[in-house]
């Protein structure tokens, strides 16, 4: 199988990066710069017409989204540790829906904080950013909460929930946000970065 994994340093595709270390597959990483706006550029758009990173073509074919491309690289190792395995499809929609709520809910309260210019035109953005705060706080305590019972999400034992979690409340301390009044996520940061695979990506990013 072929595949090429189109990402951008810091940005989310770090995640799928890390997933692709994990697993030990071959792939062909190819840096997309969205500081100059290389996203928006007909060449890239060309290959994915959302003008996004993550972009994983596989054998020639197109996907996109980070939990659509997680469960499907999830797939390709018997025995992959990315999602815990279960023959119970309650369960597993459980484990896609912890993806997802990374995805859609953690995720967007950071770019509130970090990259407001993204939801408004107003000069002043206080206000998307104040906004931003009080939902990621929500979370976070959320998020702390769990990890003060287990060192993972799951209990035991890494998923790849944990790496996507990881990038949300790293990508909010780099953007200014203070993790001084959560422990646990520090700790479960320490674990992450200790990881393998972590570094790995890290030096993918960082080329």
């Amino acid at each position: 199988m072929s595949l090429t994994l189109y990402y951008s340093p810091g940005a989310c595709s770090g995640i799928t990066i890390n997933a692709i270390k994990e697993l030990g597959l071959d792939c062909e990483f190819i840096r997309v710069d969205l500081s100059s706006g290389e996203h928006k550029t007909e060449r890239y758009l060309s290959i994915n017409p959302h003008g996004k990173v993550p972009a994983l073509v596989a054998d020639g074919k197109l996907l996109t989204e980070n939990p659509a491309i997680l469960i499907y690289l999830n797939s390709l190792v018997e025995g992959s540790k990315l999602i815990p395995e279960t023959d119970d499809a309650f369960q597993r929609s459980l484990y896609y829906s912890d993806l997802m709520w990374c995805s859609s809910t953690v995720h967007p309260s950071v770019r509130h904080v970090c990259v407001p210019a993204y939801y408004t035109v107003a000069e002043d953005k206080d206000d998307v950013v104040a906004r931003g705060k009080i939902a990621l706080t929500v979370h976070l305590q959320a998020i702390e909460k769990r990890l003060q019972e287990s060192d993972w999400w799951y209990g035991e034992q890494w998923a790849i929930v944990d790496t996507y979690l990881h990038w949300c409340y790293s990508r909010a301390q780099r953007g200014g946000f203070p993790l001084d009044d959560y422990p646990a996520i520090l700790a479960h940061k320490e674990r992450i970065e200790a990881m393998p695979s972590y570094q790995r990506r890290a030096q993918i990013e960082a080329a």
